[in-house]
């Protein structure tokens, strides 16, 4: 099973008058992702499935990767993936699906942390910048350091 770990794209700042929930996408960002999918086409054809934060920032995210890849009825939202979820909260949220090809897009700092529990047994210090595309490979089920991590693009490599 191949998991992809996307962070959502570049978003408005925190404020203290629009709750973190309801932050959305800049025009930059909606670009950066934009830009950062139709790379991603180049070495992945496609995805079986993309799950999604309920955060707005997240989805609208995922549905510009759903465009570019034309598999809009692909997407499912996953409260489980919101801010804050745990490596433990996202191989359950895994385990209810059976696909090959699994595209998550979530936050930060849990995308890092999710890397380093799934690859590793000691901790990790991972950079995951906005709209960037990591790869963990699993040869059965998702797992705790059972994972072997392929690749981790930053958006600006396209």
């Amino acid at each position: 099973m191949n998991l992809y770990l996307i962070r959502h794209s570049t978003s408005e700042k925190a404020n203290p008058f629009k709750k973190d929930f309801e932050r959305e996408l800049t025009s930059e960002g909606r670009e950066l992702i934009n830009r950062a999918a139709n790379g991603w086409k180049k070495i992945i054809p496609t995805f079986d499935l993309v799950l999604y934060s309920p955060y707005l920032r997240a989805e609208q995210s995922a549905k510009i990767i759903s465009e570019v890849y034309n598999i809009s009825d692909k997407l499912s939202k996953e409260n489980n993936l919101a801010a804050g979820c745990s490596t433990g909260m996202l191989i359950d949220t895994l385990s209810l699906y059976d696909f090959e090809n699994i595209a998550v897009v979530g936050h930060q700092p849990d995308l890092s942390y999710h890397i380093a529990n799934l690859c590793s047994k000691n901790s990790l210090n991972i950079n995951f910048p906005a709209a960037a595309i990591s790869k963990i490979n699993f040869s059965s089920a998702v797992k705790f350091s059972g994972g072997k991590l392929e690749f981790l693009i930053p958006a600006e490599a396209y």
